[in-house]
């Protein structure tokens, strides 16, 4: 019985740290050290337009062909 408890919970852990590190914006082809400088670039542009709307980041990475998965 303490074998499967441990079991399980072990199993629960990694699959919640896997789930954290997928989590992100993603495109096809598209490395992860060129979608960090497109989330930069979207979050530039946000500050120097001084722009208030919540999803500007969002809807900017989308306009690049980036989709967010959990």
């Amino acid at each position: 019985m303490k074998r499967t408890v441990k079991f399980i919970l072990v199993a629960a852990v990694i699959a919640i740290l896997y789930a954290c590190a997928t989590a992100g914006w993603h495109k096809d082809g598209v490395s992860e050290f060129e979608t960090e400088n497109a989330l930069a670039q979207c979050e530039y542009e946000k500050g120097k337009d001084h722009v208030e709307q919540s999803d500007f980041v969002t809807n900017c990475m989308k306009r690049q062909g980036f989709r967010w998965t959990e």
